[in-house]
């Protein structure tokens, strides 16, 4: 940065990432008098560090991943440099991440966090104001690079299963059982978009039971009440708002309904699930927010299958849309995340 800001006279910002992977940890012995370590190979159990990324990084990487525990800790540093000359800034992204799981495309996640944090400190220093249209833009660049999303990720990427019918199974940490530590970092993040947004909500709507699991700590983290849509009528709901819906998971000819008594005009309603596919149980629920006289201000989903155009469908009702992880495809039985592809937005 400096030697360009010399030959130009301009300012500029350079940029820098680097990839480690952590000495391999000895295996255990038995303990047993006279027992033997195993021997491993010192090129296997030897920490690495590379100043830039290419093509030896992937290859390191795949020599390494057979000889490997597959939980060996590897991490992406980038580093960003501002200089005008008489400033220098520097920021700093980081993505630590499992050998099985490392490849070069995760370079775009370090550097999205750096790229973020310069713009803040930019922002800070010359006070500066993006314009509205370049405003959303930036909010949209920035969507999944929080500790929330980068562990969802993570979670979907290691135990999440294709089941028929491209029904994605996460069961084992958001479903049936529930890591109620992820979802408190995965609430936080979401909270934090709808804030950042300048949009401050009255009250969460979710539907029982799967989107609560978000929905309470969002709660907590926003201080409003969760309202959930039940799926059949009990004995205490005298009036309530409805609308039909249809799904994959709960099939057709299906039901929402809130209790009036719920929901009031002066309401401002953030929609909170943990799907977002087709986008029929969200569109069902802002069709209950409209007819209570309430108004709508935003969608947040931990998961959003882009294959089945959930986005475009409530495109029409002008809100803003929050995913925590972008889902591209499931073909063959095999999970592909939208940010794997070079951070591609749709």
């Amino acid at each position: 940065a400096r030697q360009v800001y010399e030959v130009t006279g301009l300012p500029c910002i350079a940029s820098r990432t680097s990839f480690e992977i952590e000495p391999a940890r000895r295996p255990e012995t038995s303990g047993a008098p006279g027992a033997r370590v195993p021997f491993i190979n010192p090129r296997v159990a030897s920490g690495y560090r590379f100043n830039d990324i290419g093509d030896h990084v992937d290859y390191i990487v795949e020599a390494l991943k057979p000889q490997s525990d597959p939980t060996r800790v590897t991490r992406f540093t980038s580093c960003l440099c501002f200089y005008d000359g008489q400033m220098e800034i520097f920021d700093y992204g980081y993505c630590d991440c499992d050998i099985f799981f490392a490849n070069s495309l995760r370079t775009y996640i370090p550097m999205s966090h750096a790229i973020t944090e310069m713009c803040k400190t930019l922002q800070l220093s010359f006070g500066l104001e993006y314009q509205k249209w370049l405003k959303n833009k930036v909010q949209e660049a920035q969507n999944g690079l929080g500790e929330g999303s980068l562990k969802l990720r993570d979670r979907v990427l290691k135990e999440a299963k294709v089941l028929p019918n491209d029904i994605i199974d996460v069961s084992a940490f958001m479903d049936s059982k529930v890591d109620v530590n992820l979802m408190d970092d995965c609430a936080r993040e979401l909270a934090e978009r709808f804030t950042d947004m300048n949009v401050k909500p009255t009250k969460i709507l979710t539907v029982a039971t799967t989107g609560l699991v978000i929905a309470i700590p969002m709660g907590k983290y926003l201080q409003v009440p969760v309202v959930y849509a039940r799926k059949e009528r009990n004995v205490v709901m005298s009036s309530t708002f409805q609308a039909a819906y249809s799904s994959k998971t709960v099939g057709k000819n299906r039901e929402l309904l809130v209790s009036t008594s719920h929901l009031d005009e002066d309401d401002q309603i953030l929609i909170v699930d943990d799907f977002l596919s087709s986008g029929a149980s969200q569109d069902a629920l802002l069709r209950i927010v409209d007819d209570s006289g309430a108004k709508a201000v935003g969608v947040g989903v931990l998961m959003e299958k882009v294959y089945d155009s959930g986005r475009q469908a409530l495109s029409g009702y002008d809100i803003p849309v929050e995913s925590l992880v972008r889902v591209k495809s499931v073909s063959e039985g095999i999970i592909r995340l939208l940010e794997e592809e070079g951070m591609e937005q749709t």
